[in-house]
């Protein structure tokens, strides 16, 4: 109570837009209140509340503990388990009783990072969620205004994948309305299914190709493996039977091996299970490109009139779909070029991309094809070409790290020089 004749001053409040802006920063600043367990951590975790649930003992834990332990009980490899059903009853059970707070907010946590479609946690998870949906917090009550299906699982991924085909950038859009972790949570993972293949039509066109890649390379998040395949076969289903424009083919193929590896060099990640007719059209482009690297490095630092002729043998072989595999290794000078007038868009790894070729000084870069049962290597300058049978066991390997010019010179079985164009590429198409 105010005496009598006290004087006081009423403050203004903020505009409420200030407010907003207030609540979105605290809310991405501390963004969860639940921490995730590390893997090995779970089965102890889940294995306690086994034991207090049994027991019904509470001594000694908090809220916190109780929501990591709840995404160790309902991830993938626990949620189905026999002996952990009375742990999920318990917590379907404080979901309808426990008051509005962390707990409560926790549990839509759990729900939304393991959401599966049609199984049974997610459906009781979701009834039982849907009961106290006015009881959430800030992030889940804005999360709810733009998702209002969000505790119906047989709608929820559809809205959430039309709200990402509506954004020009999914994987923002998805933070800003309350999803903090967009690519590894299972709801997004479900949405990103439909979200694919309402783009897929559309992917040969550049704002669609953007789309996508603002989801599955974003600016301000990390680059997304697990589910990224079929979403990379959509980028490259377009080209199937056609081919791209260079320029495209280029930045297409240097973006997914930035992101995903050279399928040459790594057969796991999204590789292993990738369809094979589009991880060979992708083969085929990264063949013509280190082709078009080495030929366009050598035309830009070599002045001979014995140049032009083999580059036009060479791209004519391959337009002719002999040659089957071909890998760079640059030289030092050639790399610094290369890196400095090839590679423009900055997020090409050189010592992942190419090979080193280190004797001479690096002054040398080699070009090594596969042609069928033959490997053939072509050399700037005045270094020979050498043909060697692909089961030669001093026959050089591609995708090496690695080459020693002067080496496969000196191990080659069958050689010649470029003194005659005619001469030289008729000896070729007779050796391979």
């Amino acid at each position: 109570m105010l005496d009598r004749g006290q004087s006081f001053r009423i403050r203004s409040l903020p505009p409420l837009d200030q407010v907003r802006r207030s609540v979105s920063n605290i809310l991405s600043r501390w963004p969860d209140a639940v921490r995730t367990p590390e893997d090995r951590d779970r089965e102890r975790l889940a294995k306690e509340m086994l034991r207090r649930v049994s027991e019904w003992d509470w001594a000694n834990i908090t809220t916190q503990r109780v929501n990591s332990a709840a995404i160790a009980v309902f991830d993938e490899e626990r949620r189905s388990r026999q002996d952990l059903s009375s742990v999920r009853e318990f917590y379907l059970t404080e979901i309808a009783t426990r008051e509005p707070g962390a707990f409560l907010d926790g549990m839509v946590g759990v729900y939304i990072e393991s959401f599966e479609p049609g199984r049974d946690h997610t459906r009781h998870l979701a009834k039982a969620l849907a009961e106290r949906s006015d009881d959430l917090g800030a992030r889940h009550s804005k999360l709810l205004v733009a998702l209002p299906e969000l505790f119906r699982p047989d709608a929820a991924p559809l809205s959430l994948a039309r709200i990402m085909r509506d954004a020009d950038d999914a994987y923002a859009e998805l933070k800003a309305i309350g999803l903090n972790s967009p690519h590894t949570s299972g709801l997004a993972k479900a949405a990103q299914k439909t979200f694919v293949e309402r783009l897929a039509p559309d992917l040969d066109k550049a704002e669609t190709r953007r789309k996508l890649f603002n989801w599955l390379t974003p600016e301000n998040g990390p680059v997304l493996q697990a589910g990224a395949g079929p979403a990379v076969e959509a980028l490259l289903a377009p080209w199937r039977d056609r081919n791209p424009p260079d320029t495209l083919r280029n930045e297409l193929s240097e973006a997914i091996i930035a992101a995903w590896n050279d399928p040459r060099l790594h057969a796991g990640g999204i590789w292993s299970g990738f369809d094979g007719e589009l991880r060979a059209v992708l083969l085929r482009w990264l063949t013509h490109q280190d082709m078009k690297f080495f030929c366009d490095m050598v035309t830009a630092t070599q002045n001979s009139h014995m140049w032009p002729p083999r580059r036009d043998f060479w791209l004519k072989l391959y337009h002719d779909r002999m040659i089957d595999e071909a890998w760079v290794a640059f030289g030092s000078e050639a790399r610094r070029y290369a890196q400095q007038n090839l590679l423009r868009g900055g997020k090409t790894d050189m010592n992942r991309r190419f090979g080193r070729q280190l004797d001479r000084g690096g002054s040398t870069s080699l070009l090594i094809m596969r042609i069928g049962n033959k490997i053939v290597v072509d050399g700037c300058h005045s270094y020979k070409t050498h043909i060697f049978r692909a089961d030669d066991r001093r026959a050089p390997k591609l995708y090496e790290r690695e080459y020693y010019c002067d080496d496969i010179m000196r191990a080659s079985p069958n050689s010649k020089p470029h003194n005659s164009i005619p001469s030289w590429s008729q000896w070729v198409l007779q050796h391979v």
